[in-house]
């Protein structure tokens, strides 16, 4: 009785460590599937974004263990709805469309500040500065969009204000024939296409140099990427960094697999990269998540502006906490890593 009592203990014993193996077997083979599977990542038109391209065909992001699939989605709208249907892990997003994706649900985290446009988006048109558009028609890239908030922010510079002009709805590669068929006065552009409208005679009216930090790229991700795939995503902002170092010292390169892969001239790259202010780590740390800061150049002040801007037209519902947002994890443990290296 007593070894038949043995012989059941024994039994059940097996066969819980054949479960235990067999369960773990199947975590590990799932684990290995997600990490194995490429890094689904989208951007659209902005000259910076293409930095991508340099770490893809450098073997950047390959040195850095790491399969990326690279996406670039033309439309910004289109982009957008890309990120929020769950057909791309993470993006290059504008700072103002982020906050929007998180307001509606879509659940997003700011990992990462790339970049801001220094001159590289401008309002172009008639006239000689901004205030010669008082009482006329002005073309933004989508109305209570960051282009709206943007030019907002420019014509305050100029004493005018909401009321003092007539917004437009106007995609920025659209400006220049706008202006041409009398359509708008002015309008909100960016690299390649303020050369164009230059080109045609019309002149420059403020650019986003004056607000540093209003127009900025944010690297984005769904939360539930960050939960199974961290070291990814620290290896794909690793990644970036040495995109940009790459830059630096093989520029004409670079440029040239920029302009191959986006379709873009390559002096239409070089005046993008030219007018955009390309961010590294500790710009990020210092500036970008510095939660003390009252600059435009942070993150949680400007932040703070654009939900205010965004809930006062009712974009937006209700006011959030930005540090839902913002995620400094991956560019303090990169940082971190650095230094003990």
């Amino acid at each position: 009785m007593k070894n038949n009592l043995n012989n059941k203990i024994l039994y059940f014993l097996v066969f819980d460590i054949m479960l235990l193996f067999l369960f773990s077997s199947f975590n590990l083979t799932n684990a290995q599937k997600i990490n194995t599977t490429p890094l689904k990542i989208g951007f659209d038109l902005w000259v910076p974004n293409f930095l991508a391209y340099v770490a893809q065909e450098k073997g950047i992001f390959k040195k850095n263990n790491l399969d990326v699939n690279l996406t670039l989605i033309e439309d910004h709208s289109n982009e957008l709805n890309a990120y929020s249907n769950g057909d791309l892990d993470g993006t290059f997003m504008i700072y103002s469309d982020a906050i929007i994706q998180h307001s509606y649900g879509v659940d997003t985290n700011v990992v990462y500040n790339t970049d801001y446009s220094y001159k590289a988006d401008a309002i172009v048109g008639n006239g000689s500065i901004l205030s010669d558009i008082k009482g006329k028609k002005i073309g933004v890239d989508g109305i209570n969009s960051y282009s709206h908030f943007f030019v907002l922010k420019s014509l305050e510079k100029y004493g005018l204000f909401e009321g003092d002009v007539e917004f437009v709805d106007v995609p920025v590669q659209n400006v220049t024939a706008a202006l041409q068929k009398g359509q708008i006065s002015a309008g909100h552009t960016y690299e390649p296409f303020i050369s164009d409208a230059i080109k045609k005679g019309y002149k420059i009216l403020s650019t986003s140099a004056d607000d540093p930090g209003i127009i900025t790229t944010t690297l984005v991700f769904h939360s539930g990427i960050i939960d199974h795939r961290s070291q990814d995503i620290q290896n794909f902002i690793k990644s970036m960094e040495e995109a940009k170092e790459d830059y630096k010292r093989n520029k004409n390169q670079d440029i040239s697999i920029m302009a191959s892969k986006s379709g873009f001239k390559e002096e239409n790259i070089i005046e993008g990269m030219d007018k955009s202010m390309l961010l590294d780590l500790n710009y990020n740390i210092k500036n970008s998540f510095n939660q003390t800061s009252n600059k435009t150049t942070s993150l949680y002040k400007t932040g703070d502006d654009i939900e205010r801007f965004y809930a006062e037209r009712g974009v937006i519902s209700d006011y959030f906490n930005i540090d839902e947002l913002l995620d400094p994890q991956f560019v303090n443990a990169i940082i971190t890593e650095t230094s003990k290296g």
